[in-house]
């Protein structure tokens, strides 16, 4: 499994969530599915939006594990948002997780890649360096990209 660290810097004009769509973006390319595990139901309203209106001339298709709308259960959506991450579990057709919680998930095998995203502030740091402490000592393969 391969995580990847994306630290925002001080002078870094990108904010967490257009860096979160622009992995989302990637991955979709790449025929990955995404699973978007966030911190607050709000942190997953504010995704929601954004990833509608991210370009504008497409949208990523998603769906916000919180909202009300029936699907079809044959159809599989591309971009999961949810702040449960049992939720990925439903479904073995997530490939890539995006973790903007402060925990590491339980399910980390379900996963073939994982996204950290560290912000500025000092205590996002922090929480940062216990899960990179975390994910090394599990023997797993880490990368670090400074914005």
């Amino acid at each position: 499994m391969q995580i990847d660290f994306y630290i925002l810097g001080e002078n870094s004009h990108r904010d967490i969530n257009q860096m979160v769509c622009q992995l989302c973006e990637k991955a979709i390319a790449q025929h990955m599915n995404v699973f978007i595990y966030t911190q607050s139901i709000e942190q997953a309203h504010q995704l929601d939006e954004l990833l509608w209106t991210f370009k504008p001339d497409n949208f990523l298709t998603h769906k916000n594990e919180l909202s009300e709308i029936e699907t079809d259960s044959t159809f599989t959506y591309p971009i999961i948002i949810s702040s449960d991450v049992k939720n990925a579990t439903k479904s073995q057709h997530y490939q890539f997780l995006i973790n903007l919680s402060n925990e590491s998930p339980d399910l980390l095998a379900n996963f073939k890649r994982i996204a950290e995203m560290v912000g500025k502030a000092p205590d996002d740091k922090e929480i940062a360096r216990n899960r990179y402490r975390f994910y090394r000592d599990k023997g797993y393969t880490l990368n670090k990209y400074d914005l």
